[in-house]
């Protein structure tokens, strides 16, 4: 036992251990780098290395949304490999806009068109 008079070892002020932050394992730090060594989105690391799927991909990182649009549809309908019906799809949903942002769009409209219905009312008389 320790006797209690004995006085614990003391940190001066301002002079605290630093603890070592927690790494998530397996996940690298840094950005997401390809095989040529550009830097990719982290979730296109993940998607299965398919001819058909490649060139959807390729579109979607230069913004070709359009073709991303259409052919990601096609590929989820006709692919037989499931991994690659899922990659397609992930795309296609990523380019769908938000659907609070539609929802919170309608409201301003009708915001807008409820203001300038009042102001009307208010200023016509």
């Amino acid at each position: 036992m320790t006797d209690p008079s004995e006085k614990q070892p003391t940190q001066e002020p301002g002079t605290r251990k630093r603890r070592r932050k927690r790494t998530s394992q397996g996940k690298p730090r840094g950005p997401a780098l390809d095989a040529q060594g550009r830097e990719r989105p982290p979730f296109l690391l993940e998607f299965p290395d398919d001819p058909a799927l490649n060139p959807i991909v390729q579109a979607y990182e230069r913004g070709d949304y359009r073709l991303v649009r259409h052919a990601a549809e096609q590929l989820a309908e006709e692919s037989s490999r499931p991994e690659v019906r899922r990659a397609a799809r992930e795309l296609r949903r990523r380019i769908d806009p938000d659907p609070l942002a539609k929802y919170l769009l309608l409201v301003a409209c009708g915001l807008f068109v409820f203001l300038v219905y009042w102001t009307y009312l208010v200023h016509a008389h």
